[in-house]
């Protein structure tokens, strides 16, 4: 790996750490209430949270479960909190079996007892399906269509919200205790609605406008338009909520890092929205404007959106980077990463994938027709053949898209 390629993955790095509930739950925490503790956690950073909250607190006395993505059992340490698990970023039956056990558990909380719900990304999913709802295809087929489509989070929130008893503030209701959150944040703007839909906060909107979204798409399907109108109204609340960690923080921490390391870093953009294939046009117009001779890294964030109308496995982050390197072919001196800080860009096991200047030289060289894959919105494939792509895992937390952008 070459140096500049070292030092982005560091900055990543840096960004994740910046979020991980290990690193920076405690600080939030409130002092252990007397008596049993009742903890509940949902999203992609559920069980390390949880996990901090047992550090901090002791494991003895606490009651609640967590609901995370299939596959977090696996090197879990949590000793008390039991683990449900649900799929992402589609639901199923298991998920859905899971939800209702959180809803039941939820909702059998002693009367005025202090409750600590801990959130993150990836709640609208693993929430999404329960036993009594509409069936998990259903929700599926929805909510394929609605991202093949190109519809943004907080459209696709406004749907989820609508189609499940636990979103859009159904947790918090449920509850007969003194709820608190600590999230951790997904999404651009950090409004809590939007940030996991909203488990534990009033729903500012109503089924009505669902179901417009969802004919917009053309997601909308007989089962889940007779559950839409059968909802009633959405009901304002009280409660207690903070935000410990989002996407400008990580940036924060990213642009330190690459400081300390001798770069002129800055962060030019936090809070990108729109489609990945736009902004990455807007930015390759950018570079090739910047007056030369001046080594720079150019930090970004937010959450684009990919519409995948080939047979690829889509990414919103691997296809930024597969057309700013279509763009910038043949221009010198570049050098990018786009990954998503949950370990995860769309339905593929990668994070992301770094390219520069050479990627679709490269690219053709070795036999491949990088137009024809990004074209096919499988732009994880080319960079899975160029050794480009950048695998994690799994990080333990989600605060969305890192891009870092380093020229010579």
């Amino acid at each position: 790996m070459t140096a500049i390629r070292e030092d982005l993955r560091h900055a990543f790095d840096a960004a994740v750490a910046a979020a991980h509930p290990s690193l920076i739950l405690t600080q939030h925490l409130p002092p252990r209430p007397a008596g049993q503790a009742y903890v509940f956690a949902i999203g992609k950073a559920a069980v390390p949270m949880a996990e901090a909250v047992e550090t901090d607190w002791g494991a003895d006395g606490l009651s609640g479960l967590v609901v995370a993505p299939h596959g977090a059992d696996a090197g879990s340490s949590l000793t008390t909190l039991e683990l449900a698990t649900a799929s992402h970023p589609y639901p199923d039956e298991r998920g859905a079996v899971s939800a209702s056990r959180l809803l039941a558990a939820v909702a059998a909380v002693p009367a005025g007892a202090p409750v600590l719900f801990l959130l993150s990304g990836g709640a609208s999913s693993l929430l999404l399906a329960v036993e009594d709802g509409p069936a998990p295809e259903v929700l599926q087929a929805g909510t394929r269509a609605l991202l093949n489509g190109g519809a943004d989070i907080h459209a696709l929130n406004t749907v989820r919200r609508a189609l499940s008893p636990l979103l859009g503030g159904g947790l918090a209701q449920a509850c007969p205790g003194e709820v608190s959150t600590l999230a951790i944040s997904d999404v651009v703007g950090d409004d809590p609605v939007s940030i996991g839909s909203g488990p534990t906060v009033p729903n500012p909107t109503e089924a009505a406008e669902a179901l417009e979204l969802l004919g917009r798409f053309d997601a909308l399907s007989a089962p889940l338009e007779d559950w839409l109108r059968a909802q009633p109204p959405a009901q304002a609340f009280e409660t207690d909520y903070r935000i410990i960690a989002s996407g400008p923080l990580s940036l924060q921490a990213a642009e330190q890092a690459l400081l300390t390391r001798g770069h002129d870093a800055s962060i030019t953009a936090d809070a990108q929205v729109g489609l990945a294939d736009d902004n990455a046009l807007m930015l390759a117009e950018r570079v090739r404007r910047r007056p030369a001779g001046r080594a720079q890294v150019w930090l970004m964030g937010g959450e684009v959106d990919v519409r995948v109308t080939g047979s690829g496995r889509g990414g919103r982050n691997v296809q930024f980077a597969a057309r700013l390197a279509q763009a910038l072919d043949g221009v010198p001196g570049w050098t990018f990463l786009a990954a998503d800080t949950d370990g995860q860009d769309g339905n593929a096991p990668n994070a992301g994938a770094f390219c520069d200047s050479t990627s679709w030289a490269r690219a053709r060289a070795a036999g491949l027709d990088p137009d024809a894959m990004l074209a096919a919105n499988d732009a994880h494939t080319l960079f899975e053949a160029l050794g480009d792509a950048l695998i994690t895992g799994p990080t333990g937390t989600n605060v969305n898209d890192f891009r870092a952008l380093g020229l010579a």
